[in-house]
């Protein structure tokens, strides 16, 4: 039986940005439940596969600290809270007060992070629109096993 790889879309605008979840170790989502809520499939340990809607496959990584919301981060790095360091992210905090609708992260121990200009992907690629899914699609597995050089 191949491992367990969670997709996980990245979102990009002003409450996440990808630069900021690689720079200090995590993936969000929020600004209401439907969003996220699917983080919290995600365990310690986990191996998941960063998606960028449109562009493609920016990162891999092992779930270091389940979801919490954005107030409560701790960055491992520093152990400095994340709301604490200059975020590109304009409007992380904003909600941050909801525990519906705040920005809820997910840690991660990133194996390779890409930029945004560098991303996997091929023609058929798996693309969901789902903040997180199990991802099962054999070609796809195959290639990003092979681009982000898995054992």
């Amino acid at each position: 039986m191949s491992p367990l790889y969670w997709f996980v879309n990245v979102g990009e605008g002003p409450h996440r940005n990808w630069d900021d979840n690689r720079r200090y170790g995590y993936i969000g989502a929020g600004q209401g439940e439907k969003y996220s809520r699917p983080l919290r499939h995600l365990k310690i340990g986990d191996k998941l596969f960063a998606y960028m809607k449109g562009i493609g496959y920016v990162g891999y990584g092992k779930v270091t600290e389940e979801a919490v919301p954005i107030g409560e981060f701790i960055v491992e790095e520093d152990g400095k809270p994340l709301l604490e360091h200059s975020l590109r992210a304009q409007n992380a905090t904003e909600n941050q007060d909801s525990l519906e609708k705040c920005e809820w992260v997910v840690g991660v121990r990133w194996l390779k992070a890409l930029s945004r200009e560098e991303p996997k992907t091929f023609k058929g690629a798996f693309a969901n629109q789902n903040i997180v899914c199990k991802l099962r699609d054999t070609k796809t597995l195959e290639y990003l096993q092979g681009e982000f050089a898995l054992e």
